[in-house]
């Protein structure tokens, strides 16, 4: 006779492990359908469904200190919508900070209750990698298609996020048969797309956190550079031929990283974040910020001038939240994260895995030079690697970190429940907000 518990269990596990993995899949595919307007709307929907069902199977509970600290800044980020002119959709811009803290402690406590869910995500991170290969194959007679939408909105923008499914792949295996030829042959596969591609915040992002493999695992870390040097290898070989790019060869665009256009990206992302201040102080809104989106509502509403002109977002996940809050929302968000994620990490530095703890750094590297911490798949990324790392770590004790503590508030399912059907409200009453389209692309 079948244990009705066990089904139960079993049951759970699938949910759980298959949730996670279409989050995932959809972090990527979902940017056909959102375009750079900043809402990404259909993702939303998809993680706050997620985020549902986790909050029914796991009770939630965090610091008291913790909690005082996120209510802070998000208390400041709602008044600063408010004032933006534009409420709903700029709440609905933040929405996805407000979720972040909840998907982390969530997602990490299925995570350490079902490790297994880590394979599903490796799995999944793999099977993406080779559907974006295919998906290229199949549409290369045309070079725009992977320019534009609808693919990939960017082929550079497609490199980051094959950068971080990536990393999730460099996690060591024992296991032996099929699986871990698959895992690894994705890897390098996808170290090769990130090459080719000459994503330079992939790049930058990956020479920062691969160290950490060095010092966890010296052998495995051999590994990973083998692994690196075949990716490099196939990244030469010839693009196919297509109706615009016909002699555009992958040696050439692998080069182009040593081009005088690369070498100056610093140059030109400090210009653009050292307008977007100015004329953020301009306007009056750089100690209280202008509410979600408000790099954008920059230049469309208050006609300030951001140099070079044609960008929709700053480049830069600091320069962007000061848009967004000022100075003083910026400083609140700082202090919790500091309080509630790096703390925690160095507190308890040798319980760290990293494989999580290079995803975190990734995420972070290439969110202060590129659009990263902008799109909510990025966003999504940075959850699945804060939960994995936390996963691994004993609860936080009196740390103050994401999970339990002596002093704590436990929230009921209910009312979690009730916040993110409210967000999903938001989201769905601002589906037609087009500032960020608007005066960028007037054709959509």
């Amino acid at each position: 006779m079948i244990d009705p518990e066990l089904n139960r269990s079993t049951l759970r596990q699938t949910l759980v492990a298959s949730g996670a993995f279409a989050l995932l899949w959809f972090s990527w595919a979902s940017h056909e359908k959102t375009l750079f307007n900043g809402l990404a709307s259909p993702l939303f929907y998809a993680l706050t469904a997620y985020l549902c069902f986790l909050s029914t199977q796991y009770e939630l509970v965090v610091s008291k200190k913790s909690l005082i600290l996120f209510s802070l800044f998000a208390a400041w980020a709602v008044l600063t919508d408010a004032r933006s002119g534009e409420f709903l959709p700029a709440l609905a811009v933040d929405a996805h900070w407000f979720v972040v803290p909840l998907a982390v402690v969530l997602i990490a406590r299925a995570l350490r209750e079902f490790p297994q869910t880590l394979l599903f995500l490796q799995i999944g991170a793999g099977l993406c990698i080779v559907n974006i290969l295919l998906t290229m194959f199949f549409n290369a007679e045309w070079y725009d298609n992977w320019r534009h939408p609808p693919i990939f909105g960017h082929f550079r923008h497609m490199g980051l996020s094959i950068g971080f499914m990536t990393l999730l792949l460099c996690a060591r295996d024992e296991s032996t048969g099929v699986l871990p030829i698959f895992l690894r042959a994705s890897r390098i596969l996808g170290m090769a797309v990130v090459v080719w591609t000459s994503t330079r915040a992939a790049l930058l992002a990956w020479a920062i956190a691969f160290p950490f493999f060095l010092i966890a695992d010296r052998k495995f870390a051999a590994t990973l550079v083998v692994d690196l040097v075949v990716a490099a290898v196939l990244a030469q070989i010839p693009a196919p031929p297509s109706a615009n790019a016909s002699g555009v060869g992958i040696i050439q665009r692998t080069l182009s990283a040593a081009s005088p256009a690369s070498r100056d990206i610093l140059s030109g992302r400090l210009g653009i974040w050292e307008s977007t201040l100015s004329a953020l102080d301009g306007v009056g809104g750089l100690w209280s910020g202008l509410g979600g989106n408000g790099f954008i509502r920059l230049q469309a509403v208050y006609g300030g001038a951001v140099r070079p002109p044609g960008h929709v977002h700053a480049h830069n996940f600091v320069v962007q939240a000061v848009c967004d809050w000022g100075i003083v929302g910026t400083a609140l968000f700082g202090r919790f994260f500091v309080w509630s994620t790096l703390k925690p990490i160095f507190a308890d530095w040798r319980r760290n895995d990293p494989t999580a703890l290079s995803g975190v750094i990734y995420i972070l590297t290439t969110g202060m030079f590129d659009a990263t911490l902008y799109h909510l798949e990025h966003i999504n990324y940075l959850v699945f690697a804060l939960a994995w790392l936390f996963s691994r770590k004993a609860p936080a004790g009196d740390r103050g970190g994401v999970d339990a503590a002596p002093r704590t508030v436990r929230i009921p399912a209910g009312l979690i429940v009730a916040i993110l059907v409210g967000f999903v409200a938001v989201h769905w009453f601002s589906r037609d907000y087009r500032t960020g389209l608007g005066w960028y692309f007037p054709t959509q």
